[in-house]
């Protein structure tokens, strides 16, 4: 081969080899292009997927919101718009047809949903929520065309509220419930830096209108004393309530009572029973501890804030939740006839359906307790607590309600019911469970006319070794049951009753900052709920009866319910006397005509001496129309239940 050909080919392999390491590297290069292009894919692939899934957390979240807290706002509208003499709570119809004008359910609901729209703002237009990083979800609930200063979306149309079933009110006293709907949009958006992604939902509100229910106060007073002739009650630095507080009379404040939610009094000098005597009220604002009587028209600095500051400290309530000093007054029932009617299972009557338990003689002692099969009652184990199924121990819900009445400590009879409310009664010739009622409306009325008509009400013994913790006291309420406890006389509560789906945890508690940590309610869906209530009587809690009396209630005794005392109050047997015994812990309300004592404490030490002290949380299920069945209603309508119903939803990609 002669040099020059060598060279030649030389040339032509150099030229190969930079041709393909120039087509290799434009291969590479799309290669990373492309890499870079799909990289980049993937992570907008992933943006979207979860700012949806933000979009759509945020939509869960206004739905929570829907059925909780503008549930309760909603009622307390319904209360102040709806039409108590009409057949309709909104609309009319000239007492002609089945159903209201559609035109004028939506004029009536027009107020409704206005206000309705600013309480939602005020839940949830400056409230966002982050899963970590930069994360951010938030939601708008539109009922009218505006929310959170935002308009409603150009391609949405907002149809006009509706009724949607019911029978009229016809004025004999039978009051059926109607249902009405209020259309919404709900745009629920996620963010992620630069991505964005809406959720939009369109659907109906739908809430059902009934009689509101006295179990909506956290306190309820008449007369603001003690009794007929009985000492001034003073609310103080120890007093904490989270509910609604009202009374047909006045207040008094002695340094700083923390309110978290709405006071209102009527101001009337002379409450009765249904009516302020002569129309006279003339006690329209509040007393303060050596200030005297201050009208609302001229506290200071305002009436909304008041203070007074003198060689007693400073009294200055705090009114977190607003305060009204010229509420309506509000009538309290006359009879328990209501109560007998449910129990008796009374088909006359309109408004029972189902019955109850209804007892002639006076109660020796009435027992409840959540259990399985074999009606033992649930043991904690594990930290959870569980039944007993005839072989092995199941966990919670419990299948079945007891209830064992007595009429003396050894003539008693066993029922039991479970959700699908097929009562039964225990025969123990037979020893077999035989059907009592194909309804079970959740009433038991004592009809005795003893002191105590129904004597020794209680739950199950707390657990071995544990006497005085609540904590190991087993449920008494099942998470399905519904029960309401009545009597013609007085009641005797001596044991926990505790539920098993409990609705809060904790009660509110005075920081050492002075500002106070309210409880935790975040099962506001649990349906277990219990009502007593005596007209004339007394609900007394068990107290310095003798060593280990079986009427004693125990130290600390826990009570999930509303107690209500129509003539009467609520209080501790004994209540300045014996020893202290912790305090009540009652998740639920009191209703009562004067205001009832616990016990005595130590103004030094701020501690009990005598009988229990006071640790109340309120069930903010009943703001939101929770009741125990057939328990007394007040003169006004209230919303007894929500439905959601969704149309349909799209998403938008921002």
């Amino acid at each position: 081969m002669t040099p020059t050909k060598k060279r030649r080919e030389q040339g032509i392999a150099m030229i190969m080899a930079l041709t393909l390491l120039v087509v290799v590297g434009g291969v590479v290069t799309l290669m990373f292009a492309r890499t870079l292009g799909e990289i980049q894919h993937s992570a907008d692939d992933a943006g979207i997927v979860q700012t949806l899934m933000i979009a759509r957390g945020s939509a869960n979240l206004g739905a929570s919101v829907l059925t909780t807290d503008v549930r309760a706002a909603l009622s307390s509208l319904v209360a102040s718009n709806s039409n108590l003499s009409g057949s309709w709570s909104f609309g009319t119809n000239n007492n002609a047809g089945t159903a209201p004008t559609p035109a004028s359910v939506i004029s009536q609901l027009e107020p409704v949903t206005t206000a309705l729209q600013a309480s939602i703002d005020n839940l949830v237009c400056s409230n966002t929520f982050t899963t970590g990083g930069s994360a951010v979800g938030r939601v708008r609930i539109y009922v009218t065309d505006e929310a959170c200063g935002e308009p409603l979306l150009a391609d949405v149309r907002m149809p006009a509220a509706r009724f949607v079933g019911g029978q009229p009110r016809t004025g004999s006293g039978y009051r059926p419930e109607q249902e009405y709907a209020i259309p919404f949009v709900m745009v629920a958006t996620g963010e992620i830096g630069d991505f964005n992604r809406n959720v939009v939902l369109q659907g109906e509100y739908r809430f059902t209108v009934g009689r509101g229910s006295f179990a909506r106060y956290a306190l309820f007073t008449n007369v603001h004393r003690s009794g007929p002739s009985g000492s001034d009650i003073w609310f103080t630095d120890r007093t904490l309530f989270d509910g609604p507080v009202h009374t047909n009379s006045y207040f008094r404040y002695y340094r700083q009572s923390w309110f978290g939610d709405e006071v209102t009094s009527a101001g009337c000098s002379d409450a009765r029973l249904t009516k302020c005597n002569n129309d006279y009220f003339g006690r329209q604002g509040a007393e303060f501890y050596n200030a005297g009587f201050k009208g609302s028209g001229s506290m200071s600095p305002s009436s909304q804030n008041p203070s007074y500051t003198n060689g007693y400290g400073t009294h200055a309530p705090e009114l977190t939740g607003g305060v009204d000093w010229s509420a309506d007054f509000v009538p309290l029932p006359e009879n328990s006839q209501n109560q007998i009617s449910a129990a008796q299972g009374d088909t006359s009557d309109p408004n029972v359906r189902g019955e109850g338990l209804y007892f002639g003689n006076s109660l020796y002692s009435l027992d409840l307790w959540a259990g399985g099969p074999t009606g033992t009652a649930m043991e904690l184990s594990g930290g959870q607590w569980r039944y007993w199924d005839g072989g092995a121990w199941r966990a919670s819900p419990a299948p079945f309600q007891y209830i064992k009445a007595c009429t003396t400590s050894t003539n008693c009879g066993l029922y039991r019911y479970g959700a699908d409310k097929v009562l039964y009664s225990f025969d123990p010739i037979g020893n077999m469970w035989v059907v009592a009622a194909s309804e079970f409306n959740g009433v038991i009325y004592g009809a005795g006319t003893s002191t105590y008509s129904i004597d020794r009400i209680r739950g199950p013994q707390r657990m071995s070794g544990h006497d005085n913790d609540p904590a190991y006291a087993p449920p008494a309420i099942a998470s399905f049951a519904e029960i309401t406890i009545a009597s013609t006389n007085s009641m005797r509560i001596s044991g926990d009753l505790k539920y098993e789906d409990r609705p809060c945890s904790g009660e509110p508690t005075r920081q050492s900052d002075g500002t106070v940590l309210g409880a935790v309610c975040d099962n506001l869906e649990a349906v277990n709920v219990l009502g007593l209530y005596t007209q004339t009587g007394n609900i007394m809690f068990g107290h310095n009866n003798g060593w280990n009396d079986s009427r004693n209630a125990p130290r600390d005794v826990t009570v999930d319910a509303v107690l209500m005392s129509g003539e009467g109050r609520v209080s501790v047997e004994d209540y300045d006397s014996g020893s202290e015994r912790g305090s009540v812990h009652l998740t639920g309300g009191i209703i009562e005509y004067y205001y009832g004592a616990f016990g005595t404490f130590n103004a030094s030490t701020g501690k009990n001496s005598t009988g229990y002290g006071r640790s109340f949380t309120y069930d903010r299920r009943m703001a939101a129309g929770v009741a125990p069945p057939y328990f007394p209603t007040v003169g006004t309508d209230g919303v007894k239940s929500v439905k959601l119903f969704s149309f349909g939803q799209r998403e938008q990609l921002q």
